[in-house]
């Protein structure tokens, strides 16, 4: 088996980006994986096309098509997995996959397909409405790169994609979690055409001790979809009822809204910022906590932190939304409150408070066999390479 991975890098590392970068090592022996990859970056400076030719680049890109011919000419694969493949690689690499006759299996780590954010996220809130083909929350937010012009260009992509069929050409769409399977079908895509295949971690041979100490840990980007805003005031009320016996809250990560998050939290006593971790220090980080807390308003497709967080044996307090309703078992995994919800996260803590360091381990180990039950890499690799061989004969077939 032979499969080409199709990736457009965004401006900024993320999720997607290390998940496309494990796939190879996940499969192993088993199939042989290449990677043929467009990186945002490319558009951005001097040497950059202009935005006139960039507007139009996106729906068709003769030079990522030409990419793909070349390398699926050397490699000769047996199936080509789609992720993210907006602005550079372009939507044009679904027609050239059909002329290819080389089936394309597409992974959903997001709304992409239909929403021109990626996340259904305004600005503001979450509206779904972009699944049904009404771009204009998005539009008027400008939900992509912060721009309402920027945004409708992709939007007038994603619907010129779906009027002529474009997304016909992806022969499976992989989904990593039910919440998703259920989104994409709301959004016309056969239901027989998604697969559920939630992404896996390796636990680790090792019982993690515990080795909590006095703080909750918030780890991912400083964002307003999640949750930042919310989870600021959540401490606010906190130390209000608490005073000094209010646990500390550490917040590990960057982004747009860094600033105003250190303009809200300065007058809080109980708040550390320690801006992005990586490696040990993050890893210190999730060993030690109390509970990693996820205060997502948007809807979170997976949430990775929480299996970093079971591995280490920590539970997880996080929002009754996305993904996160799969991964987050209140009562046995962790606490649930509800998105957007201040006053609800506050009252999730206090529960995680009042339990005690005992229990509050003893949830983190059920995570942690919930974990290696669920997503264990061996159980991920044989289904993804079950998909893989299903999908390829259902093409030699004329499916």
């Amino acid at each position: 088996m032979k499969i080409l991975q199709v990736f457009n890098q965004y401006r900024l590392r993320g999720g997607e980006e290390s998940w496309v970068e494990k796939i190879p090592d996940l499969v192993g022996d088993a199939a042989e994986v290449e990677e043929l990859r467009f990186s945002s970056v490319d558009w951005i400076g001097n040497n950059a096309p202009s935005l006139f030719r960039q507007a139009l680049l996106i729906g068709d890109n003769p030079a990522s098509r030409a990419a793909l011919r070349a390398n699926a000419a050397r490699f000769k694969p047996d199936v080509l997995l789609f992720h993210n493949i907006i602005p550079v690689g372009s939507f044009g690499l679904y027609q050239e996959s059909k002329a290819l006759g080389i089936p394309v299996m597409q992974y959903t780590h997001n709304f992409r397909p239909f929403s021109p954010s990626g996340t259904l996220w305004t600005g503001k809130s979450m509206c779904d409405a972009a699944l049904q083909g009404n771009f204009w929350p998005e539009i008027l937010g400008g939900a992509w790169q912060g721009s309402r012009i920027k945004t409708a260009i992709l939007a007038w992509h994603l619907h010129r994609a779906r009027r002529n069929g474009l997304l016909d050409c992806v022969d499976r769409w992989i989904a990593p979690c039910k919440f998703m399977l259920e989104k994409f079908s709301d959004a016309g895509i056969p239901r027989e055409k998604i697969s559920v295949l939630p992404h896996c971690w390796h636990a680790g041979d090792t019982e993690p001790d515990n080795q909590e100490l006095g703080y909750y840990l918030f780890l991912g980007r400083i964002v307003a979809e999640k949750g930042v805003f919310d989870l600021i005031k959540s401490w606010k009320i906190l130390e209000n009822q608490l005073g000094d016996s209010c646990p500390e809250l550490v917040i590990a990560g960057d982004g747009p809204e860094m600033n105003q998050m250190r303009e809200l939290s300065v007058s809080l006593k109980k708040i550390r910022l320690v801006g992005f971790v990586d490696g040990e220090e993050k890893l210190s980080l999730i060993r030690h906590c109390r509970a990693l807390v996820i205060p997502s308003i948007c809807w979170e497709t997976l949430g990775l932190t929480a299996y970093e967080a079971y591995a280490a044996s920590r539970p997880v307090i996080a929002t009754r939304s996305g993904a996160l309703k799969e991964t987050v078992l209140d009562g046995h995994t962790g606490w649930a409150h509800e998105a957007g919800n201040a006053n609800d996260l506050a009252r999730a803590v206090m529960n995680a408070e009042n339990v005690g360091s005992a229990q509050r381990y003893q949830r983190g180990q059920q995570g942690r066999e919930w974990l290696k039950h669920h997503a264990s890499p061996e159980k991920w690799r044989n289904e993804f390479l079950r998909i893989c061989r299903d999908v390829v004969a259902r093409a030699n077939v004329g499916f």
